[in-house]
C-alpha cells in the first residue's frame, strides 16, 4: 500500500515543492522536456491518435514502459492546465513542437467535441487533453492512478465545454463505479479524492453525490466547524458594536500530515479602501487562537462555498456564512489555486454590492495579471486546481467583463467579450449602445471563417432572422440542441408558447442537462394550460436546480391541475425551503394540506401565515379542519384527527383574538368547547358577530343567525342548566330578538327557520315558567 501511495503522490498530487532536484533538473524542467520529445508524440503520429492501433501498441508496452507513457500523458495534461487554467505561457520550445506539421493534421478541437458542442474557441493546444484522454483510459499502468487521472481529465474537458454534456456526465458515474470498486484509499489520499469527486458532480448540479463526498473528506480530516456570534463593528464610524457571524474551526487531534502551502507569488488580496466599510470586521471579542489549516482543509471550504451557491437559497444570511468561510481561507498559508479561486468567489459575491463592486472589479484584474506572470511556477500553480474547481482563463476574464458591464463601462466590456468571442454578450452590448447592427457585422465575419452552427445561431439572434436557426438545425445534420433551443427562445420571447414547445423538447432531447430550457418549457406549458408538459419540465429542472423557489411552485401548481395533490404538496414543501417567508406560499400549502387532509401542515401553515401577515382569515379551511376533529376522522396517514384537538383549540383561539367579530369563526370555535357553559358563551359571541349593522337585511346571514340561535336553545333544553341561570335568560332574550327581526323581512328562504325557532323558544319560556311555579308551590 505504501508503494502504490508513493506512485499516488508522483502521479496525483504532482509536487508541493518545484525545485526538487532530480537529476540536476526541476520537475518543471522534467515535464518540459516530456512534451518536446519527438519520441514521445511519434508514438502518437505514427498511429495517426488511432485508438485501436494505440491500445493495441499499449498492450504490447512491460510495465516500466507503460509507466513511461502514463508520465508523459501527466505532462499532457499539466501542459493542457497551465495554457487553459493557471498560466503562465508556455515556453516557446514547447509551443513549437506542439505546432508541428505532423502534430496538426488532425482537428484536434473536434476530437474533444461532445453532443454536438465544440470546445470553447479560447481552448489553446487541444492536442494536450486528447493526448492525456487517451493515455490514461487505454495506457492501464495502474488502475488507481489511470482512474483518478482519467476523472481528472473529464473535470477539465467539461470545463471547456460552454454546456453540460449528458455524455461526460455518464462517463464520470461509470468511472464513478469503478472508483466504488477498486480503490481503497485512507488519510489524504482519499480526502483529496473525495474533493476532487466533489467539485466535478458539482459542476454536474448532482448535490447529493458532491455532498456525500464532502462529509467523508470532513470526518476523514477531523474537522469540525460552527457559526457563532460576537460583538464587533463593521464600519469605520460604527460607536455601538453589535452581533457579527463568526467562523469557529477545530481540528481533531489525529494521526494525518496537514499539508502545508508554498505561499509565494500569489495573488493579491485586494484591500476595500471603502469610505465607510472596514475591511474585516474588528471584533471586541476575543475569538481564541485562529486554527491553522492544511491546504486539504482549505480545499475543503473552497468545495464547501460551491455547494453552498448551489444547494441553498439566495439571500444575506447566506452571503454572510459564505464570507466567514473566505476569510477563514484567506487569513491561512494558501496555495496558488486556492487563493485565486478564494478570491474570485469572493468577487461574485461582493458583485452584488455597490459598496463591494470596485474591490471585486480590482480583484478580478489582479487575478488576471497574475496568470499571465512567471511566478509562481506552471506546477506550483497547477497544484491544487482539481479540488478546488479552478476556472478556465476566458471564464475570469468573462467574470472581469460582467462586471465592467455591471457598472456602466459598455465599451471597455465589450472589447474583453470581443477578445475571448463571447458573441451573445457581444450582442447585448452592441445593443444598449444601439449599434446592434455591428454584432451581426462581425458574426456574419466570423462565419465567413469558421462557419458553425453557433454563429449561425447569434446571426438569427442579432438580425431576428428565424431562417438562421433553420439552417444552424441543417447544418448539424439535424442533431444540435443549440438550433432547437435558440429557436425555442426566438418564440417564446414572443408569446408564441404552442410553437415553441416542440422545439425546447427536441432540444432536451439532445442534451437534458439544459437547466433554464426545462424551465422556460415549464412556463410555456402553463400558458398554455398543458399540464402534464408542465409538470415533467419544472421536475426536471428541480433535479438540476434544486434551490429555485418558483420552480418548486410552479411544479406545484401543475400536479394540483392534473390531480395529483400529494406530489404538490411536497412541492410545495420544497418551495417552503427555499422562501419562508412567502406567504402566498404557505397559503397554497394550508389549502393543499386541506384537500389531503394533512391537518399537521393545516395547522401550521395557519399560524405562519397569522405570523406573516398579522390578519389572515380562511373560513372553508377552518371548517374542514373543525369537523373532521368534532367527528373524529381520519387524516391522510390513516390516524385520528382527534389528536389534533388541542392544537385546533389553539389555533382558533388565535383566529377570534385577531378577528373578534367574525361570526362563524366563534361558532367553529364554540364546537371545540370542552364544557357546555363555555359552547354557550362562544355561540353568544358568535351571535353578536353575525348581528352586526344590516345583517337583517340579506336572508344568508339571517339564516346563520337562526342556526346560531338553534344552537343556543339546545344547550338550555338539552343540558340540565338551572333555568334561573342568567344564561337562560340571556339565550331567551337573544333568540327573541332575532325571531323578531327576521319575521319584519319575511324571507321565504327563513319561513321554516323561524317556525323551528319560535317553537324552541317557546319551550325555553315554558321551562322557566314551570320552574317558577314550581318554586311557587
Amino acid at each position: 500500500m505504501e508503494i502504490i501511495e508513493n506512485k499516488l503522490q508522483e502521479f496525483l498530487l504532482i509536487a508541493r515543492k518545484s525545485q526538487e532536484n532530480d537529476g540536476g533538473k526541476t520537475r518543471t524542467e522534467d515535464f518540459n522536456a516530456l512534451l518536446t520529445s519527438d519520441s514521445n508524440w511519434k508514438i502518437f503520429t505514427d498511429r495517426s491518435f488511432d485508438i485501436g492501433q494505440l491500445k493495441t501498441y499499449f498492450n504490447n508496452l512491460e510495465g516500466d514502459e507503460r509507466f513511461a507513457v502514463l508520465k508523459f500523458g501527466v505532462a499532457c495534461m499539466v501542459g493542457f492546465v497551465q495554457c487553459n487554467f493557471t498560466g503562465p505561457d508556455i515556453t516557446r520550445e514547447i509551443e513549437e513542437c506542439l505546432n508541428k506539421e505532423a502534430l496538426n493534421k488532425i482537428d484536434f478541437s473536434k476530437l474533444l467535441s461532445v453532443n454536438n458542442e465544440d470546445v470553447n474557441v479560447n481552448t489553446k493546444f487541444p492536442i494536450l487533453l486528447v493526448t492525456a484522454k487517451i493515455v490514461f483510459e487505454h495506457c492501464r499502468a495502474d488502475s488507481m492512478i489511470n482512474d483518478w487521472w482519467c476523472w481528472r481529465s473529464i473535470l477539465i474537458h467539461q470545463k471547456i465545454l460552454e454546456e453540460r454534456s449528458p455524455s461526460l456526465l455518464s462517463d464520470a458515474d461509470r468511472l464513478y463505479k469503478q472508483f466504488q470498486i477498486s480503490l481503497d484509499l485512507s488519510g489524504n489520499v482519499k480526502a483529496s479524492l473525495d474533493l476532487e469527486v466533489a467539485q466535478l458532480y458539482l459542476l454536474f448540479r448532482n448535490v447529493s453525490k458532491a455532498k456525500e463526498h464532502i462529509l467523508s473528506a470532513i470526518t476523514i480530516l477531523g474537522l469540525h466547524y460552527d457559526f457563532i456570534g460576537a460583538l464587533g463593528k463593521r464600519t469605520k464610524y460604527q460607536e455601538k458594536e453589535l452581533a457579527q457571524l463568526a467562523l469557529k474551526v477545530t481540528l481533531d487531534e489525529k494521526d494525518i500530515e496537514r499539508l502545508e502551502a508554498n505561499d509565494s507569488h500569489l495573488p493579491k488580496d485586494i484591500p476595500l479602501n471603502d469610505d465607510v466599510r472596514l475591511n474585516n470586521i474588528e471584533f471586541s471579542e476575543d475569538l481564541g487562537e485562529i486554527c491553522k489549516l492544511g491546504i486539504l482543509e482549505q480545499k475543503l471550504f473552497v468545495t464547501f462555498i460551491k455547494d453552498m451557491l448551489i444547494s441553498k437559497p439566495q439571500d444575506e444570511l447566506q452571503v454572510e456564512e459564505i464570507m466567514a468561510f473566505v476569510d477563514m481561507i484567506l487569513c491561512q498559508k494558501n496555495s496558488y489555486a486556492i487563493r485565486a479561486v478564494t478570491l474570485l468567489l469572493r468577487s461574485l459575491l461582493e458583485s452584488k454590492n455597490r459598496r463591494t463592486i470596485e474591490r471585486s472589479l480590482s480583484q478580478c484584474e489582479e487575478i488576471i495579471g497574475s496568470l499571465k506572470r512567471e511566478e509562481p511556477e506552471a506546477l506550483i500553480r497547477i497544484y491544487d486546481v482539481f479540488g478546488t474547481g479552478m476556472p478556465p482563463i476566458w471564464k475570469v476574464e468573462s467574470q472581469y467583463a460582467d462586471l465592467l458591464l455591471n457598472i456602466g463601462l459598455v465599451k471597455i466590456a465589450l472589447d474583453v467579450y470581443l477578445k475571448i468571442q463571447l458573441w451573445e454578450e457581444v450582442i447585448v452590448c452592441y445593443t444598449i449602445l444601439k449599434l446592434r447592427h455591428k454584432a451581426a457585422e462581425i458574426i456574419e465575419e466570423q462565419l465567413k471563417l469558421n462557419p458553425s452552427v453557433k454563429l449561425m445561431c447569434l446571426l438569427g439572434d442579432a438580425t431576428d432572422d428565424v431562417t438562421c436557426y433553420e439552417k444552424a438545425w441543417e447544418m448539424s445534420k439535424k442533431r444540435s440542441h443549440r438550433a432547437q433551443r435558440h429557436w425555442g427562445q426566438y418564440l417564446f420571447v414572443r408569446k408564441q408558447y404552442d410553437e415553441c414547445i416542440p422545439h425546447f423538447e427536441k432540444s432536451l432531447s439532445i442534451n437534458p442537462l439544459q437547466a433554464d430550457i426545462w424551465f422556460r418549457l415549464g412556463y410555456a406549458a402553463l400558458q398554455t394550460e398543458n399540464w402534464q408538459t408542465a409538470a415533467t419540465a419544472y421536475r426536471r429542472y428541480t433535479t438540476l436546480e434544486p434551490e429555485s423557489f418558483e420552480a418548486w411552485n410552479n411544479l406545484a401548481q401543475a400536479y394540483i391541475k392534473i390531480g395529483n395533490k400529494r406530489n404538490a404538496h411536497q412541492a410545495i414543501l420544497e418551495a417552503l425551503k427555499c422562501n419562508f417567508e412567502n406567504w402566498k406560499v404557505w397559503e397554497n400549502l394550508l389549502v393543499i394540506s386541506c384537500d389531503i387532509s394533512n391537518f399537521s401542515d393545516v395547522i401550521r401553515a395557519y399560524h405562519r401565515l397569522l405570523d406573516l401577515k398579522e390578519k389572515y382569515i380562511n373560513v372553508e379551511v377552518l371548517n374542514v379542519l373543525v369537523y373532521n376533529v368534532c367527528n373524529d376522522l381520519n387524516d391522510c396517514e390513516g390516524q385520528s384527527c382527534r389528536r389534533f384537538l388541542k392544537k385546533t383549540r389553539e389555533l382558533l383561539g388565535r383566529v377570534t383574538a385577531v378577528y373578534p367579530g367574525e361570526g362563524y369563526v366563534w361558532e367553529l370555535y364554540a364546537n371545540l368547547a370542552p364544557a357546555v357553559l363555555l359552547k354557550a358563551q362562544r355561540l353568544q359571541r358568535a351571535y353578536r358577530g353575525y348581528s352586526q349593522s344590516g345583517w337583517d337585511k340579506n336572508p344568508a346571514s339571517c339564516q346563520q343567525m337562526l342556526y346560531v340561535c338553534i344552537k343556543l336553545a339546545g344547550i338550555v333544553l338539552d343540558h340540565d342548566i338551572d333555568p334561573k341561570d342568567t344564561l337562560v335568560n340571556s339565550i331567551r332574550l337573544n333568540l327573541s330578538a332575532a325571531v323578531a327581526a327576521v319575521k319584519k323581512q319575511d324571507w321565504e328562504e327563513t319561513r321554516d327557520l323561524v317556525e323551528q325557532v319560535t317553537g324552541l323558544l317557546e319551550k325555553i319560556i315554558d321551562k322557566v315558567k314551570n320552574d317558577h311555579s314550581k318554586v311557587i308551590d
